[in-house]
């Protein structure tokens, strides 16, 4: 897939320095911090997360828990 790099995607505030980043930039360029890419644990551990909030919220819904 092929990006241009011209178009704008918004931006993020760096925790650092509080610059508007903009989103295709990993690093700030004012202060140099850099925006941590999610290992592919980081990625497989939020689905299970949200797989069993989900299974509490159905308990407590239900009132089985």
């Amino acid at each position: 897939m092929r990006v241009d790099p011209g178009k704008k995607f918004g931006g993020r505030e760096c925790p650092s320095c509080a610059v508007e980043v903009e989103i295709n930039n990993n690093r700030c360029p004012i202060c140099g911090y850099e925006f941590s890419h999610p290992s592919p644990r980081q990625k497989y551990m939020k689905i299970w997360g949200a797989i069993i909030m989900l299974i509490i919220f159905g308990l407590l819904v239900l009132r089985i828990f």
